[in-house]
């Protein structure tokens, strides 16, 4: 009926998009809209001002949090017996691309709640992990269900682990260091939980692993002159080294690519993605992904120094030297450390489900 709200009437559709709003995306900014197309379509649209970040150059980073939004749906729909189809409306010259989901009953498919369950927990876990790899039985369960064309790797040797936190540790010392970078991540911080409760959207203080003091510590790092003057004792150092500290804790990492850089390609990746972590959660593990060193090589290889400072110059260099070797000529997508830790008590908060709907 023409006015009738489709969240009222149909409980399945609310299901659906309830579970999609689950997907990470980066900084928590929930750069998605939905469209309901009658009763079994729903069209998947991005919000370019909500994800606007130096990091999220071409879009990259969300389209792939669009992927995690099609691994959700793709999740709660197996749960409620329906099939699920994906077409993919879109090219790398298009502005805005769309994809749109349709879904049928179908009495074949498998009801897995456990997995919905596992969905709707996942979480980011900045806190330091044990340095123990998990077990190889909890590694195949994760990793038991590949994405054709997208390629896993599991870095579980110490020495392979040490290369990589080198790089995490170069990419932070850039991401400390740049003045834009710097000003967006002090825009998206929640500093209280009624801030957080009241605007449901970006990054929850408590969240940030920064323990106690972690509203005195970043109220204090804020100013952007305060922390170029911080520069001259080190203070980048010591907070990329927390950085390269975490990815040394940890079990393992875990690099998601793909082998050509295109649009689907990186919807692709956020799906494996989204399938490791729930995969990892149902395995009662931490996720931390640690994709700046990616995000930041992505764009040098692409415009050169001009979105950068000319302290940068050898930073960038070496993390690209190293990912050329480390990378050969697929695209890294996703670098996250995977462990046992202490679990989040909650998940990140989120907008109301009707503010995504169109």
């Amino acid at each position: 009926m023409q006015g009738k709200d489709p969240l009222e009437s149909n409980s399945e559709i609310r299901r659906l998009l309830e579970a999609a709003i689950r997907a990470p995306s980066g900084d928590n900014c929930q750069p998605w809209r939905f469209r309901i197309q009658g009763t079994d379509s729903i069209g998947i649209y991005m919000v370019a001002e909500r994800a606007r970040s130096f990091f999220d150059y071409g879009m990259r980073g969300t389209m792939l949090s669009v992927g995690t939004v099609l691994e959700n749906l793709r999740i709660q729909a197996v749960s409620d017996g329906l099939s699920f189809e994906v077409s993919y409306r879109m090219d790398d010259q298009s502005e805005m691309p769309e994809v749109v989901v349709s879904f049928r009953p179908d009495a074949q498919v498998p009801n897995d709640p456990s997995r919905v369950a596992a969905m709707l927990r996942r979480t980011v876990n900045r806190r330091p992990f044990l340095p123990i790899q998990p077990a190889q039985k909890k590694l195949e369960a994760i990793l038991d269900n590949p994405l054709k064309g997208v390629e896993v790797t599991v870095i579980n040797r110490r020495r392979d682990i040490r290369q990589w936190a080198r790089l995490i540790y170069l990419a932070d010392r850039i991401r400390y260091t740049h003045p834009v970078i710097h000003e967006e991540l002090f825009s998206k911080i929640l500093f209280s939980s009624e801030q957080a409760q009241k605007h449901r959207l970006g990054l929850e203080i408590d969240r940030l692993g920064a323990g106690p003091a972690a509203v005195s510590i970043m109220r204090f790092l804020q100013p952007w002159e305060r922390m170029k003057r911080l520069q001259r004792f080190g203070v980048d150092r010591a907070l990329a080294n927390q950085s390269r500290f975490l990815a040394l804790a940890s079990g393992v990492l875990m690099l998601v690519s793909i082998p050509q850089d295109t649009r689907k390609g990186w919807i692709f990746a956020g799906e494996q993605v989204e399938r490791l972590w729930v995969g990892a959660e149902e395995q009662g593990l931490c996720v931390h992904p640690m994709t700046v060193v990616l995000f930041l090589n992505q764009r040098f290889r692409e415009e050169g120094m001009a979105g950068f400072l000319a302290q940068h110059r050898p930073l960038l260099e070496e993390i690209d030297e190293n990912l050329n070797r480390l990378l050969g000529d697929k695209t890294g997508t996703m670098l996250f450390r995977m462990g046992t830790g202490l679990r989040m008590k909650d998940t990140a908060v989120r907008m109301p489900l009707e503010s995504f709907i169109d």
